[in-house]
């Protein structure tokens, strides 16, 4: 009798004691946790009180993401999102602002070291900058390359420049489509409050800087249209603002409103006039010759 009570004594203080080790493993596993999202959430925060902004969370597993307005446009910051079924990659920091308007402008910079480099967006074309050095690291694409140079300043380049020096060979870009400006880093710089805040940072030069370049590009197309010649045939060879060719022995198209030239497959492409700031639709069609 008493071997049974013993025995049975025996269980119920095992089974207590598994118990309190259950409990034991859970609030150490919830205080780890805990620690991992303070950790994470601890530089967004910072980077949201810096520009008044607020955090959103996306989950206990998930980084946050931080939104704020910036100078009319709505920027938010945070890593890429895995894609479902896709191994686990490099993080991917990305910071995109978006416009309050769509601007007509679309490019793509790049790394020339970067791994499969990104097919250029259609309408896009090859952009020297006229730095050596630069022209040799850099896959440039725009589809206006008098804004894309006006854009790429020393400044710019130089926070481009940084963005790479930070990462592994190749590991950033910058996109630029009528609706926002993306940067984005192969890096978590979450990890670090002041690593976040100036990645933040140079990504809001390059918003400015954008901003700037593509409202220089409007003037030019106003006075483009205040200067417009009455004759609507050539007298030279000119170059399409479109596809950046010579027009030479063609059919061209000549904006009724600006008197600017285009290739017509030029014009149909873009359905109407290219010059920012004038957006006609009508043209009268002529045939250019070579002088």
């Amino acid at each position: 009798m008493n071997t049974r009570h013993t025995r049975s004594q025996g269980v119920v203080e095992l089974a207590i004691l598994v118990i309190f080790v259950a409990i034991y493993l859970v609030v150490r596993l919830l205080s780890t946790a805990a620690s991992w999202s303070g950790t994470w959430h601890r530089p967004y925060s910072q980077l949201a009180v810096i520009h008044d902004g607020r955090v959103e969370s996306r989950g206990r597993d998930q980084p946050p993401l931080v939104s704020f307005q910036y100078n009319g446009s709505l920027v938010r910051v945070g890593l890429a999102p895995d894609q479902p079924g896709q191994a686990e990659s490099t993080p991917r920091t990305r910071v995109v602002a978006r416009f309050p308007e769509a601007i007509p402008f679309r490019m793509e910079l790049a790394p020339q070291a970067r791994p499969g480099l990104l097919q250029p967006p259609k309408g896009t074309r090859p952009v020297a900058i006229d730095d050596p050095e630069f022209d040799r690291a850099y896959a440039v694409h725009a589809n206006d390359p008098e804004i894309a140079r006006d854009f790429l300043t020393p400044a710019v380049r130089s926070a481009v420049n940084r963005f790479h020096e930070r990462v592994h060979l190749g590991g950033m870009l910058v996109s630029v489509s009528p609706e926002r400006i993306l940067v984005q880093i192969d890096r978590d710089l979450g990890v670090s409050a002041d690593l976040l805040a100036w990645g933040v940072q140079d990504s809001l030069l390059l918003h400015d800087a954008l901003v700037e370049a593509v409202e220089r590009g409007q003037d030019r197309g106003v006075a483009i249209i205040e200067a417009g010649s009455d004759d609507p045939s050539p007298s030279e060879t000119v170059v399409c603002k479109v596809c950046g060719d010579p027009i030479r022995d063609e059919l061209v198209m000549i904006c009724d409103t600006c008197k600017t030239p285009h290739h017509r497959d030029c014009w149909t492409y873009v359905g109407g006039c290219s010059i920012y700031g004038c957006q006609g639709k009508n043209a009268k069609s002529v045939i250019e010759r070579d002088p």
